[in-house]
């Protein structure tokens, strides 16, 4: 869909004809980054990688194959300086700048990470912490999913051992997509008493797609109870879409034959949209080194990246003079109750700031977790005495 509406969009000059193929990357990172090194030959740039695990040495074969690399998914912080990595360049604003923008406003510093065991999810989770910890944050345990209900109990044994935790950012698949790990992980924090507001459960995934919540039910709650109780904990960190959601986006895009394939909207992961702007923000990279004069497209591209605004799938795509994204996340909260989504905070990345939205987030006990000292927050003051 996206290279069909690249090729015939009259605003664009790339110089080529556009098309793609279809990388099949492994699960395993190991194996991953083997089948990663055959895939050099076979493209001029790159959409991925999709495991944070060896973002790294995909951006350094990358330089040395002068092939760019565009990715929403390597949350590896250090791949944000452009000296040492010039081929790379997010199509998403970082997670860890979403997460600590709403981590400072609320005054949770202290963060825990879970894991499902797959390796896309154990590698995001330990870039993460080292992203977090990088900002100067106290990431006071990561760990994995146990298997078994005894072995999810001694997850959240682990957790309980660890003091003054206020976030738990959890890397797995989105319960509200079919994420059946993280519903056993929540069902299991309520029959423990941890779901009680001592502490507040963030889903990494949601915060890669914008989630179509305007006027939709999460039947996931319907026939279980102690998942919607158990949800009342969680606080659901998503791009922000614009005046149609995803999948008003979609069934546009079906009503005028663009998609054959017969498919209903709530059918499709929301990462369509994700990957859909990932490779028109590519085609404007070519378009914007073109118009610069760049002659020889290579690794380079990724760094004429800046200033761009130009509509996403469903939501507007802007960037600053840093090549940096803009995009607006919503933090989205349920009643307790019901089985749906309501926002609460808009987050801009613009400013790096948290508006509230005029609804108060439904603490379960009715009250958030703890706030932690401010100087956490303040990369010129030194925390003491805890």
């Amino acid at each position: 869909l996206a290279v069909g509406r690249i090729s015939k969009d009259p605003s664009l000059n790339l110089g080529h004809r556009l098309d793609y193929v279809v990388l099949q990357e492994e699960c395993e990172t190991s194996r991953a980054l083997i089948r990663f090194i055959d895939f050099g030959k076979f493209s001029s740039a790159f959409i991925g990688p999709l495991n944070p695990g060896f973002c790294e040495v995909a951006t350094l074969l990358g330089e040395n194959w002068n092939k760019a690399l565009f990715s929403w998914m390597c949350v590896n912080y250090k791949l944000d300086s452009t000296i040492h990595h010039s081929p790379f360049a997010r199509t998403l604003p970082s997670p860890t700048q979403v997460l600590f923008t709403i981590m400072k406003y609320f005054k949770w510093a202290h963060v825990g990470i879970i894991a499902s065991s797959e390796d896309i999810w154990m590698n995001t989770a330990n870039k993460l912490a080292s992203a977090l910890r990088n900002e100067g944050l106290p990431v006071g345990i990561v760990t994995s999913m146990h298997k078994g209900d005894k072995g999810i109990e001694d997850t959240w044994n682990e957790i309980k051992g660890v003091g003054s935790i206020r976030i738990i950012v959890l890397c797995m698949h989105s319960v509200l997509l079919g994420g059946e790990e993280q519903a056993i992980l929540l069902t299991k924090a309520l029959e423990m008493g941890l779901a009680d507001g001592r502490y507040v459960f963030v889903p990494y995934d949601t915060l890669l797609y914008s989630l179509p919540h305007q006027n939709n039910s999460f039947n996931v709650f319907d026939n279980n109870s102690k998942l919607r109780e158990a949800y009342d904990a969680v606080l659901t960190v998503t791009l922000a879409s614009g005046e149609r959601t995803f999948y008003d986006a979609f069934a546009e895009a079906k009503e005028s034959g663009e998609i054959t394939r017969d498919l209903e909207v709530t059918e499709v992961s929301p990462l369509f949209g994700t990957i859909y702007d990932a490779i028109y923000f590519m085609a404007m990279a070519i378009d914007s080194a073109r118009r610069k004069g760049v002659r020889k497209l290579g690794s380079n591209i990724a760094q004429h990246t800046k200033n761009f605004s130009f509509p996403g799938f469903s939501h507007w795509i802007e960037t600053d003079n840093c090549g940096r994204g803009l995009s607006n996340y919503m933090i989205l909260d349920t009643d307790g109750r019901g089985n749906q989504l309501f926002p609460t905070h808009l987050v801009d990345m613009s400013s790096g700031s948290v508006k509230s939205l005029g609804r108060a987030i439904h603490f379960p006990g009715g009250a958030p977790p703890k706030s932690d000292s401010s100087c956490w927050f303040d990369p010129d003051v030194l925390c003491t005495g805890g």
